[in-house]
Parts: structure tokens; C-alpha cells; sequence
């Protein structure tokens, strides 16, 4: 089978995130299990590579890399929308078995012009993220578009939790277009708890966006940091230079800047070492697709505080794998990361809860739905 992934970022860039890392987690298998041969269309992240094969997929680069501010949705994604348009037809058309048009907020309207079977992946429906992301009237835009656009499409939707089928069903997909495909963890199992950090460590694992809640993170932090006056919180995860300062003057004006770590992004390894040596991931999202990072924290006996949001009541059983909380329970919510530092109980059983996830399962069931 001949595969044709269309996606806003590659797995290498910056601003990359879950759903590139559960894309190519299904990609990687479809063609190591299945013999496949996927293609991975998407903008460059650095300008010096057009092509380049990861994990057997064959990622093609076209246009140049793209970012989330005002002037990019206005001008430049529009010009990567024909770009796309174009690439398919000259290269792409009548030659590939299936289309998978992967939205993460906007999508890349296939339905207009692709003639193949195409499947939709999608791991959440953007809705109020507009509201937090843009300013009027783009977030309007934005949220009409996704009412207008998706019922165009004619095939298959592919969705992560069952959150994001609720809402597609709300903007008119038929629910009998809707096939959940779950999602998996890529690093090894165990049932031991790795050594903890001495001091209390809350990790941040997220892209440096808004959307992330990376700032209403450091408002919870500083919460702990007057209950524990030798915490610390890291952020692990890249964002654009604007915005990460703009957080290192908020958290330098609480006073709390010896005891918040910016890493930036780090390597599959880092990560987890990071993971396992925290007490807490603190996910501070306004909303995720599901969640990914949530059930990798779980994966090394870390569990996870996170406000009540789509995508998190999904990934995180409450007294099982950690807590969830209100928006405005930011004071509670420091209160439960002091408390788990010391729960032995809680780490097993979020070890326990992680190990029902598995990618190979997942992936040869989404590869099924390729078949269909």
C-alpha cells in the first residue's frame, strides 16, 4: 500500500508535538509490519533539506518552515495551502492508494482535490483553542471554517479518544464516519519506580505555546513554591523566542527564577530520564487531543496534575494515574503536588494503569481502516 501523509510539521521540528509522534508511530509500523510505502508531505524545518527518510518514511519537504503568529495564518499558510495543491498533482496524484489529511486545527481541505480514499486523522477539534491562540476576528474565522470545512470531507474520520469524536459529531459528521484509533506509548514498560529527584521536581512537558498553559504552570508553581521553598519546575519543550521570554518575565517578576529550569527541547532519552526523576508532571494544557505525555510520565512512575480538559479526563484516571482540577483550583492543585511527592502508592499504580497501551496493537488496527 502506498501511503501519502499530509502534515503541518515534521517529526525533527521544533515546534513538533504528539500528534506528529503518534503519526509516526503508526507510520514506522505500517512499514516495518505491513510492507507499506508512506510519504510524509509537510513544510521544511530547516531550509537546507528537502527530503530526508526517518524510521523508513520518506518525508518530503516543500514551501518553508511556518510559525503561529498573526502574519503566518493570514499570508503564509494560505501560500502552503497551493503549494500542497500543487505538489499533489505534479507528483503525487493517481500514484499513491490513500490520502491520510492530518488536522491539528486547520486542515488541508483534500476533499476539494484528492481523488484517492482519504482518511482523516485528527487529534482534537480546535474550537475554543482559537479563542486563546488569536485575536478577533481570526479566532471567529477560525471556528466558522471548522464548521464549514470538515463535513466537506467524504471518507473516513480517524480519531484518537472519544472526546474528539463528541465533537465532530457536534459540527455534523455523521458518527458512523467516525472510527476511534487509540493511542499507544513508545518506551519500555516497567514496574519499578525509578529514584526520585531529592528536592520536590515538577516537570512541564509541552510545546511552549499558549494553548499548553504553560503560563497558568508557573501560576500553580508558585503556589508549590511557597508550601516548599526548594522545589523545582522544569520546562521541557521548545516555543517560539517571543513567547518563552515573555514567560521568563513572568516568572522573574514572582521572584521565583532560581527555581524554574527552561531546557528547551531535548532528545527521547533526556526526556525520559527527566520524566523519571520528577515527582509530578504538572499539564497545565487547555485542552489536548488526548494527552500523550500524560501516560509517558505514567510509564516511569510519575503521575500527573493537569486541569480538567478534554484529552486529560481521557489520560488520566483520577486516584489511579493522578488528579485532575478546575480552572480555578490552582491552590488545590499545589497542594495535591506536595502531597504526592511522598505517594509510593500513586507511582505503581500509574506505572500499573500505563501498561495497557500499546502501539503495535493500534497501529495494525489503523492500518486495517487504511484497508477498508
Amino acid at each position: 500500500m502506498k501511503i501519502l501523509i499530509i502534515n503541518w510539521r515534521s517529526i525533527k521540528d521544533p515546534l513538533e508535538g504528539g500528534a506528529e509522534r503518534a503519526t509516526i508511530e503508526h507510520a514506522k509500523r505500517w512499514v516495518k509490519d505491513h510492507g507499506a510505502e508512506v510519504t510524509w508531505l509537510c513544510p521544511r524545518y530547516d531550509k537546507k533539506i528537502d527530503s530526508e527518510v526517518i524510521d523508513g518514511v520518506k518525508f518530503h519537504y516543500i514551501g518553508f518552515p511556518l510559525k503561529r503568529n498573526i502574519s503566518e495564518v493570514i499570508f503564509t499558510y494560505p501560500i502552503f495551502y497551493f503549494l500542497v495543491f500543487w505538489t499533489y498533482l505534479t507528483k503525487f496524484k493517481g500514484k499513491v492508494d490513500v490520502v491520510i489529511d492530518q488536522v491539528h486545527g486547520i486542515p488541508y481541505l483534500t476533499s476539494l482535490y484528492v481523488k484517492e480514499k482519504i482518511v482523516v486523522y485528527i487529534h482534537e477539534v480546535a474550537g475554543e483553542i482559537w479563542d486563546i491562540m488569536y485575536p478577533f476576528p481570526i479566532n471567529h474565522i477560525g471556528r466558522f471554517l471548522e464548521k464549514l470545512i470538515y463535513p466537506t470531507y467524504r471518507n473516513v474520520y480517524c480519531v484518537g479518544p472519544k472526546s474528539v469524536s463528541g465533537e465532530l459529531i457536534k459540527v455534523g459528521i455523521d458518527p458512523k464516519r467516525i472510527i476511534t484509533v487509540n493511542y499507544g506509548v513508545t518506551t519500555p514498560k516497567s514496574t519499578k519506580i525509578p529514584p526520585k529527584s531529592k528536592d520536590l521536581t515538577v516537570l512541564f512537558l509541552n510545546r511552549l505555546v499558549k494553548m499548553k498553559g504553560p503560563e497558568r504552570t508557573i501560576d500553580v508553581f508558585n503556589e508549590v513554591i511557597k508550601k516548599d521553598k526548594n522545589a523545582k519546575l522544569i520546562f521541557v519543550g521548545g516555543g517560539e523566542k517571543e513567547y518563552v521570554d515573555d514567560l521568563k518575565k513572568k516568572v522573574k517578576s514572582l521572584k521565583i527564577e532560581k527555581s524554574v529550569i527552561f531546557k528547551g527541547r531535548v532528545s527521547e532519552k533526556e526526556k525520559f530520564d527527566l520524566l523519571a526523576v520528577a515527582h509530578v508532571l504538572l499539564n497545565g494544557s487547555y485542552k489536548e487531543g488526548w494527552g500523550l505525555v500524560n501516560i509517558e510520565a505514567n510509564t516511569v512512575g510519575t503521575p500527573v496534575v493537569s486541569f480538567n480538559v478534554l484529552g486529560n479526563r481521557e489520560s488520566v484516571k483520577e486516584g489511579v494515574s493522578g488528579y485532575l482540577f478546575e480552572e480555578n483550583e490552582i491552590v488545590e492543585m499545589a497542594s495535591a503536588i506536595i502531597r504526592i511527592r511522598n505517594d509510593e502508592k500513586l507511582r505503581l499504580s500509574a506505572i500499573n494503569y500505563s501498561r495497557q497501551f500499546d502501539w503495535d496493537k493500534v497501529s495494525n488496527e489503523f492500518y486495517e481502516v487504511l484497508k477498508k
